[in-house]
């Protein structure tokens, strides 16, 4: 309409002052449909970015924590003398303390402190490091042993390992009232922190078949107290595990807002590889319950501009 309307008007030599009107206010209607449809757009779009934003934080912080649940209880020992309560979940406490090793493997105390709610605080025992498979000694020298190393390392501060022979950790013999796991510093590791998702058991590095006991004795069959031990094919070679704790705390770097904080404590005194507190995710609150063998996470996540969405998940061993 408008474009036959000035074809009409250029013929006719050009506007007169009615239609100039006529056009200015054609214009204008046009002009603010425009706007109003380019405003309309950019909220849409706007709202619909911060639901997206909102979904990845909550899907990277419940990614998270399922890393740290699938190493819930893993190379952890256990010291409870009723052994069938060992692979139950339970309370790691004993007597309002956090022995090592704990009563349960895969024990998890969850603290529902009304001074830090909507937030609980939750600790339980994981590895986060390596493990290895011993294999078989190398043919070239008698001393190495081939092993499959899943980040074991030798590094100073880290080079702290449980030793299992079947279903036992090894432990020191020299005070045996105690149940105590030995605790091995490994030597000659040929490489540090070697991936092992090739989907294979070929070995992919070699050891000193000769590990040192770090924290008590070994015996022989002569009856003599030992510092080193031989390792044999098909041990198992465990980082010692970090107690894990799962906190709220405000955070002074996001305008002192709550978020879900992660701190880890390694159990292996010779090492004391601590993970010093760190955030993890912005949240509103954080709530966890043991559900049969495993724990039930609903958390709510906050967004950069203050919205929210609230997930749960499962998780077990």
């Amino acid at each position: 309409m408008l474009h036959k309307f000035f074809k009409t008007a250029v013929r006719n030599g050009g506007f007169n002052l009615v239609e100039l009107i006529i056009v200015l206010l054609m214009s204008t209607l046009i002009l603010a449909a425009m706007t109003s449809i380019f405003t309309t757009s950019g909220s849409v779009f706007q709202k619909t970015k911060n639901i997206s934003d909102v979904k990845e934080i909550s899907k990277g912080g419940m990614a998270q924590l399922e890393w740290l649940f699938q190493r819930w209880g893993t190379a952890t020992p256990c010291n409870n003398p009723d052994t069938a309560l060992c692979t139950k979940v339970q309370d790691c406490r004993v007597n309002a303390a956090y022995p090592y090793p704990p009563p349960g493997t895969v024990c998890i105390t969850i603290l529902d402190d009304s001074n830090t709610d909507p937030c609980d605080e939750v600790q339980f025992y994981a590895n986060l490091y390596g493990s290895g498979f011993v294999q078989t000694p190398s043919v070239a020298n008698p001393a190495v042993m081939n092993i499959k190393s899943c980040r074991l390392t030798g590094t100073k501060g880290q080079n702290c390992y449980h030793i299992k022979r079947g279903a036992q950790f090894l432990s020191d013999k020299q005070s045996s009232a105690v149940y105590t796991p030995l605790i091995f510093s490994l030597s000659d590791l040929s490489d540090n922190r070697l991936d092992c998702t090739d989907g294979t058991v070929a070995a992919n590095a070699t050891v000193s078949t000769s590990a040192a006991a770090l924290n008590g004795m070994l015996k022989d069959n002569a009856g003599n107290f030992l510092s080193t031990y031989e390792l044999e094919g098909g041990e198992i070679i465990l980082r010692v595990p970090h107690r894990v704790r799962l906190f709220c705390r405000n955070n002074s770097a996001d305008q002192n807002r709550r978020w879900l904080y992660l701190e880890a404590t390694d159990m292996a005194s010779d090492c004391t590889a601590h993970e010093p507190f760190q955030p993890l995710v912005p949240v509103k609150s954080f709530d966890i319950a043991i559900q049969n063998q495993g724990v039930v996470v609903t958390m709510e996540v906050r967004g950069p501009n203050g919205n929210t969405i609230k997930t749960q998940r499962h998780f077990a061993r």
